[in-house]
This record gives structure tokens, sequence and C-alpha cells, in this order.
């Protein structure tokens, strides 16, 4: 009974530092398509959003992709400084020539950065993914990673103090919930 009760620690352990593992992030350093990576010409967008503004967009297709029927989709994710991400949204996006596409997200209270993807769909109904998996990524101008604050938009009401943030809290919880768990009986 013992082993069973180690191994369902183990596991429980792992699931809640899984979340938490991530060899491609630095906090602060956003994650942007690499040049020829996607069909797009260009791709601008707002840096270091402060929060409740608008995150924007601008996507200008290439002449290939512009002449040959190819749409898109783009998915905006938001997550806060506490380590909750909000489900991913479709935004719409407007254009005024079939070239150039904008798109904006309304930030909200204490982000801590933007997730983004484009889906393309060719004009034989494949799709393809940009990035290939995951997001892009664009920080806010105030962010919590790893336990330190950084962003020139923090001040000494968030980037001076040291909140735990709340998978850390959960993380805490389960290990405390584990140990009364084992030493139950």
């Amino acid at each position: 009974m013992n082993c069973n009760k180690t191994i369902l620690c183990g596991f429980i352990t792992l699931l809640l530092l899984l979340p938490n593992v991530s060899a491609e992030n630095v906090g602060g350093e956003d994650i942007d398509p690499e040049d020829g990576e996607t069909i797009f010409e260009s791709i601008d967008h707002t840096q270091r959003t402060p929060d409740l503004e608008k995150w924007e967009i601008s996507l200008k297709l290439t002449d290939d992709a512009a002449n040959n029927g190819t749409t898109f989709t783009l998915t905006t994710q938001i997550c806060n400084n506490e380590g909750t991400c909000f489900p991913p949204e479709e935004r719409p996006l407007t254009s005024d020539d079939n070239v150039t596409f904008t798109s904006f997200v309304t930030t909200i209270d204490d982000h801590s950065y933007v997730n983004w993807r484009i889906i393309a769909t060719y004009e034989n109904d494949d799709s393809e993914r940009f990035p290939s998996s995951g997001f892009y990524k664009t920080w806010s101008n105030c962010w919590y990673y790893e336990g330190s604050w950084g962003g020139e938009g923090c001040d000494s009401s968030n980037g001076g103090s040291e909140k735990l943030p709340a998978i850390t809290a959960i993380a805490t919880m389960g290990a405390i919930l584990i140990a009364a768990f084992i030493n139950r009986d």
C-alpha cells in the first residue's frame, strides 16, 4: 500500500509542476515569428501593453498569399500576473484592401502577456498554424514571472511587492495535502 501512495504522490507532484516548466520562455522576452516563417510580408503589433488598453496587430499578406485566396484566423489569449490564462478567443479581422488586416484585443487589469497565433487556410482547404504549436507572446509593461517583477510600467503597488502567484499557492496547498494524505495512517 505504501508503494501505491508514493506513486500517487509523485504523480500529483509532477502534475502540479508541469505547467511551470518551459524551456523557451524568458520573462519579458517577446516570442515573435522569425522572418520568412509565416505567409505574411510583415507583422506589426503593440509592444509592452499597459493594463486595460488595446493590444493591436497588423498583418500584411505576401503577394502570393493575397492572390491565391488564402484566409486566416487570429487567436489571442490573455494571461494575468497570478498565473491564470483565460481561454483563447478568435479575433475578428478587418481589411480595406484584402492585403493588410488588423485586429485588437483590450487587455485586462494586471495582465502579464498576450498570447497569439494564426491559422492560415489555403485555397485547397489545407491549413497551417503559426507557430506550429503554442503561441507567440507579447509581454505587458508590468509582468510577474518566476518570482520577479519586470517591465517599465510597474509601480510600488505591484512591482515593488512580492505577491505569491496563484500557481505557487496551488502547488504549496497540493504539497500540504499530499503530506497530510501520507501521514493519515
